[in-house]
């Protein structure tokens, strides 16, 4: 006769699979350790994780899914900052949007603006959620060295 295992019985009763022993989560139990209050706003973010390549996952049932972290990442907080930062847009290299060339410079935008306006300068506006016209470093560099 085989000893009684109070911890496979409280594991039964919580509805633990032989899959969360080997890694693998469900997706309620996902919903804290990347800062989600509810199963309805959860699919965007595993979803980005999962396409990032920083999670797996596996169908237990035919609604339930189950998730396994890479083991690149510790915490799936960790996975999920990542992941949001992988797609965060980026210029290429040498575009600057006023913004981030007025800051860098300690000028005031308004102040770039004027020296743009009289000049023929190259621009580009790249598909983002809020469309920003991005201008070549070395273009505004050039306006600011002949500004007093």
């Amino acid at each position: 006769m085989k000893p009684f295992d109070a911890r496979g019985l409280v594991a039964a009763l919580n509805g633990a699979t032989k899959e969360d022993t080997d890694g693998w989560i469900r997706t309620k139990d996902i919903l804290p350790l990347i800062g989600v209050k509810t199963l309805a706003g959860v699919r965007g973010p595993i979803a980005r994780i999962v396409k990032a390549g920083f999670a797996e996952v596996k169908l237990i049932t035919k609604k339930n899914l189950a998730y396994r972290l890479s083991k690149k990442f510790k915490t799936w907080d960790a996975a999920h900052t990542a992941a949001i930062e992988l797609n965060r847009f980026k210029a290429p290299a040498g575009w600057v949007t006023l913004t981030q060339y007025a800051r860098k410079q300690r000028r005031t935008v308004r102040g770039i603006q004027y020296r743009i306006d009289g000049m023929d300068i190259d621009t580009r506006v790249y598909k983002t959620p809020r469309p920003v016209p991005h201008y070549r470093r070395t273009d505004l560099d050039r306006l600011l060295r002949k500004a007093p």
